[in-house]
């Protein structure tokens, strides 16, 4: 019996001690091989163009993993010139390396007797990959893609998962007229997912760049303006390819300074912008446009966010004036290409303050849980022969209880910024507009009920006008002047009153009358913006409708 277990653990041994050296053979045979074939491969692969550099190889034969150190793909730039002398080059060259590539559950049986690459995983530690597009080039050969360029050598690959994190990007495009535009991104997480390089997966339209899934993660952008003024953080974003489709957590504008501290850094006015837009879904984007600075997609979506700007009249106007800065105007100048099918907004808290020049308060308008749809924002030429119109349906609570609709029709590729709006105010307490009428205007509205205001107007940059109604009852005002110990303001009692009895109607239709419909008019003054010249033109039909000149400094300083 001992005879017995003395003769199986002998051979047990020298079996271990055979596939121990089968192995180690192997490792080492197979590990020197795969040394050599890495290099030919990708000359080979790409004419020569490309040279497959790395460092030390780590395989384990019995877990299938592989990793290399310290691995790039570089270019050879004389190679590169005599494609392009050739006109052969290739529009697009890249530059790669990465500190390690780890690869998981490799079938290294499957490489080394049929050249399939079948892993469960590969992953890039800190990957930097450079990408230049070259406009310019021009390759009259047969393009190949990249399954024929590689089959020669690799008859498929089968890979679960790519993952490349912490990557940094830098894409360079280089047009026609050899400007530059140079995009940096850092930080970036791309996971691949379902990866199928073979006769069948190249035809697959379901796949993008041959894979099932392919998603990019970034957890934040931070950029500081030109002009030093603000910091714009972008953060939580995803691209998902299979779906077309970018996700963002949230877009901030944030300025640098407070409300005084920002006035001390400018020499004329200028609007102090803080924003916010979260829960932002892009849908239908173009796979391959996304690094050359065009804007195309199908739909849009904002959920939830704010927007506030400030502006101190008591700086100077600055030079010039503001034609041609329409939106349909500013659009058309637009650098980037754009097309955005349909845009959704809702749930955007929106404020306008303004410090008057005359008394030195802080008015402000209020637009509460506004949104709405916006279609066709494009500037690209053919897309405006099609459909010359965009069109915005907005709607918001207007400074607490005012029920706000609008619907403004933008002329697109008008040089005159050609434009229509026509809306209506529903049940709106007139004392929710104190909070601007008595800083900005020296007016206080004692009481005001408006049933229904409806307005229905069309401009351009030098003017606009149109029709309004506006149905109200109740109307009491108090003219304000400032107190002599500069503490605030009082009522003028007497113009008060005349106010009240002589000079104002206090309700429309009156007793006994019809419904009074006005018909404002108003040039636009040039050194001011269009929602001006909407206000404007409305407060001169609420002028004209309630019957007074009185009133008129309630709208002086409005933008």
């Amino acid at each position: 019996m001992k005879r017995t277990w003395k003769i199986v653990l002998t051979a047990g041994a020298i079996l271990a001690v055979v596939l121990l050296g089968v192995g180690w053979y192997l490792n080492v045979h197979w590990k020197s091989l795969l040394d050599k074939e890495l290099r030919r491969y990708v000359a080979e692969s790409s004419d020569s163009l490309y040279t497959l550099a790395y460092g030390r190889i780590h395989l384990n034969l019995l877990t299938g993993n592989l990793a290399i150190e310290n691995v790039a793909l570089i270019p050879d730039s004389a190679v590169y010139a005599r494609l392009v002398a050739g006109q052969q080059a290739p529009q697009v060259l890249y530059r790669a390396s990465t500190s390690r590539l780890q690869i998981s559950r490799m079938r290294l049986w499957r490489y080394f007797l049929s050249k399939q690459v079948d892993a469960g995983a590969f992953i890039l530690s800190d990957p930097e990959i450079i990408i230049t597009e070259d406009r310019r080039s021009i390759d009259t050969g047969r393009q190949r893609s990249f399954y024929e360029a590689i089959n020669k050598n690799i008859k498929s690959f089968d890979i679960g998962r790519i993952s490349l994190q912490q990557t940094k990007l830098q894409y360079t495009l280089i047009a026609e007229d050899s400007s530059k535009q140079i995009t940096r991104l850092n930080n970036l997480d791309v996971d691949i997912r379902g990866l199928a390089i073979d006769s069948i997966s190249q035809k697959d339209p379901t796949r993008f760049l041959y894979a099932r899934n392919f998603d990019i993660n970034l957890d934040k952008w931070d950029y500081r303006t030109p002009d030093s003024l603000y910091w714009l953080h972008v953060s939580k974003i995803s691209y998902h390819a299979i779906e077309r489709a970018l996700d963002v957590g949230e877009v901030r504008l944030e300025p640098r300074y407070d409300r005084a501290a920002f006035d001390k850094r400018l020499e004329y006015q200028q609007d102090r912008y803080e924003l916010a837009f979260r829960n932002i879904r892009l849908e239908g984007l173009p796979r391959m446009h996304l690094l050359q600075k065009k804007i195309l997609m199908n739909k849009a979506a904002i959920n939830g966010g704010y927007f506030h700007a400030y502006r101190n009249r008591g700086l100077p106007m600055a030079p010039g004036n503001k034609y041609g800065q329409f939106p349909n105007q500013v659009l058309a100048r637009f650098e980037i290409p754009m097309r955005i099918d349909t845009l959704v907004a809702s749930n955007i808290d929106v404020s306008y303050s303004e410090r008057s020049d005359q008394t030195g308060e802080t008015g402000q308008v209020q637009f509460q849980r506004a949104g709405g749809t916006f279609r066709n924002i494009t500037n690209i030429d053919s897309l405006v022969k099609e459909n010359g119109h965009c069109t915005a349906d907005l709607h918001a609570i207007l400074m607490k209880s005012g029920k706000l609709k609008a619907r403004f029709n933008f002329v697109l590729g008008a040089e005159d910024g050609a434009f229509a709006v026509s809306g209506q105010l529903n049940d709106m307490d007139g004392r929710e507009f104190n909070t601007a009428t008595k800083a900005l205007g020296m007016v206080e509205i004692r009481s005001a009920r408006i049933k229904q205001m409806d307005f229905d107007l069309r401009g351009n940059e030098r003017s606009a006008g149109g029709t309004l109604t506006m149905q109200y009852s109740a109307l009491r005002i108090a003219m304000l002047r400032e107190e002599k110990n500069g503490n605030g303001t009082e009522r003028k009692g007497l113009a008060s009153l005349l106010a009240n009895l002589m000079a104002i109607h206090n309700e429309n239709p009156s007793p006994g009358q019809p419904l009074r419909v006005a018909k404002p008019r108003y040039t636009r003054h040039p050194k001011k913006s269009f929602f001006n010249l909407i206000w404007k033109t409305i407060y001169t039909g609420v002028k004209e409708t309630v019957g007074t000149e009185m009133l008129e400094s309630m709208g002086q300083s409005q933008k």
